[in-house]
């Protein structure tokens, strides 16, 4: 079954628990193993675009549009000149508001904290488009024009596997894991001093943190 009619038919409270529109369920919360995390270590991303690439396979979105973009910026001059690149996508809020601005309750959290859309009940408004900071939803209109983005590949994450982009990876600059069993790297990772999210104004509490790049330009996340 492809991703979309995953999500339609079957995946939601399989890979949730009970999810409650518009936040998520204390209990479904607590007995729910899994809180998944992402994180980008820009010092190991080359820009190779191999993640939008897997990204776009995985997802079939329409044409010009993408769950997983790579931003670049030039710092430096002369021969200390650099290209940095930051890759974006969902950032899989805690508090999200893309489910806020849903007036049709469309999109809500999972248990395990993935926020989704529910197809069937997406009317095409794009509010949730325009509430996202991080302009990370768009509508597809190849399916309807309802509103789609990131979902951390839910259709893999049953079958035991890690997101495309992740997987796809050659630099390993993508560390994925349970946020509430970390493990590996993974939990290496999230004792490292320094990391930081998009936007940390908004207090939307993104759970795609980055590891900034010892060149980096300042604004880049």
């Amino acid at each position: 079954m492809n991703r979309r009619g995953f999500i339609k038919k079957s995946g939601l409270l399989i890979l949730g628990g009970a999810a409650v529109v518009g936040i998520e369920s204390a209990a479904a919360a607590a007995e729910n193993p899994e809180k998944w995390g992402l994180i980008i270590d820009l010092n190991r991303c080359t820009g190779c675009q191999s993640c939008v690439i897997a990204c776009k396979n995985q997802s079939k979105t329409t044409s010009g549009n993408f769950n997983t973009r790579v931003l670049s910026a030039e710092t430096g001059s002369g021969p200390a000149a650099r290209v940095v690149y930051m890759p974006v996508q969902c950032n899989q809020c805690d508090n999200p508001p893309c489910v806020a601005a849903c007036p049709a309750h469309a999109t809500f959290k999972l248990a395990n904290g993935i926020v989704v859309t529910d197809w069937d009940k997406c009317e095409s408004n794009g509010a949730c488009v325009e509430s996202c900071p991080y302009g990370a939803r768009f509508l597809d209109s190849q399916h309807g024009n309802k509103a789609d983005k990131c979902d951390f590949c839910l259709d893999r994450l049953a079958l035991g596997l890690k997101p495309a982009c992740v997987e796809s990876c050659p630099s390993k600059a993508r560390i994925f894991g349970n946020m509430k069993q970390p493990r590996g790297e993974f939990a290496a990772y999230l004792n490292k001093a320094g990391l930081r999210v998009r936007k940390p104004e908004f207090k939307t509490r993104p759970r795609v943190h980055y590891i900034p790049s010892r060149h980096g330009r300042e604004g880049m996340i």
